[in-house]
Formats: structure tokens, sequence, C-alpha cells
């Protein structure tokens, strides 16, 4: 159960405020943006629209190529169930590639020490999302990174004692490096020993 810190003793806000609003290393995708995960994503919600289908249709949009639809960002960029071992490391190595010079994290983030205050259980309440540029076959793998902005106060929800957790994340391409989303989510953490709320 999450204890009351004593008098003198650091709040969780306190402690996490020395790694917000700094972003954390890029990650890659293992897969490239194809046609074939376009086309798996339309079918599964039933989206016609040709410019992600057809093309030659697609050539002669503003767009000028079929591209990916804009929601298929989620989709995209999902760790994938299972991955060879020797394709990890590789993944790992190119990811270090993108973060040249960075160093080993000075301490835990945000949800780590979240999870230590006993704030285990996650849950999405809320998420905004910006599309900002197109992208489809031709701009390789996506590349994400993303930053902690903000951790709540203690605060009695329905499943518990919870804290709100908001975060920011970048969706670029691997190729010419465009910033085509970016997203700001709100965490619930809370602890499912203590007292549920009404």
């Amino acid at each position: 159960m999450t204890q009351t810190p004593a008098t003198g003793s650091p709040t969780l806000q306190e402690m996490v405020k020395p790694y917000l609003n700094q972003w954390g290393p890029y990650r890659l995708t293992r897969d490239e943006v194809s046609e074939t995960a376009i086309w798996r994503f339309c079918e599964v919600t039933e989206d016609a629209n040709p410019v992600y289908w057809d093309k030659a249709f697609a050539k002669t949009t503003r767009f000028g190529r079929l591209i990916a639809p804009p929601q298929s960002i989620f989709s995209m960029t999902f760790a994938p169930w299972w991955t060879p071992d020797y394709l990890s490391r590789q993944m790992a190595d190119d990811a270090a590639k993108l973060n040249p010079g960075a160093a080993a994290p000075a301490g835990p983030n945000a949800h780590q020490l979240s999870d230590q205050q006993g704030y285990t259980v996650a849950t999405v309440v809320g998420q905004e999302v910006e599309y900002v540029a197109p992208f489809g076959p031709g701009d390789g793998r996506l590349k994400m990174r993303s930053m902690t902005t903000d951790v709540s106060a203690e605060k009695q929800t329905r499943p518990g004692k919870g804290i709100f957790i908001t975060s920011v994340t970048e969706y670029r391409t691997e190729r010419d490096d465009r910033l085509v989303a970016k997203s700001t989510m709100i965490l619930l953490k809370y602890n499912p020993n203590s007292p549920r709320g009404e």
C-alpha cells in the first residue's frame, strides 16, 4: 500500500521533477511502412479510400503517392510479438546510431518511480493526436521518442489511489526525419491495494 511520505521526505512529484520535459532516446520500428501493412490496416477498418489502395490514383492526388491512413500510426509502431535475436540486436544498433552520445539515464524515470510508490496498474484515460504530415511506402521505418511532462499529486480515483502521468510522443520518418504525428497521452496509474473510490 502506498505510504504517506514522512515529514521531510520527498514526494513523488519532487522525485520525478529532474526527469520531466526531457526527450528519451529514439526507438525504431522493426519494419518499414509498406503497402501490405497499409492494406491490412484498411481491411480491419474497412477503409476504402483509394489513396490508400490505388497507386495510380494516389499519384494524381496532392500526395503524389500511396499513403497510410493517419490513424494507422499506432498499429505501425506497436512492438512486434516476436523478433529473432539477431534482428533485435540489429534494431538496437540502428537505434543507437540515432542517439549518438546518449548517456545512460541518471536515474529511474517517472514510470519506474511511480511503480516503486505502489502505483503499478496503468490505464489510458485520455489522448490527443496531431497528424502533421502524410507518410507511406518509401519513408522507411518510423522512429519515436517520448517525454513525461507532468505527474499529478495523488488523487482518490474509482479503482484506487492514483496519479495521472502526462507524456508526449513524436513520430518521425526514418528517411528525411519528417515529423508526421505527435500525441499527448494521460495515463492513470493506481495502487490496486488501496481503497476504491465511489
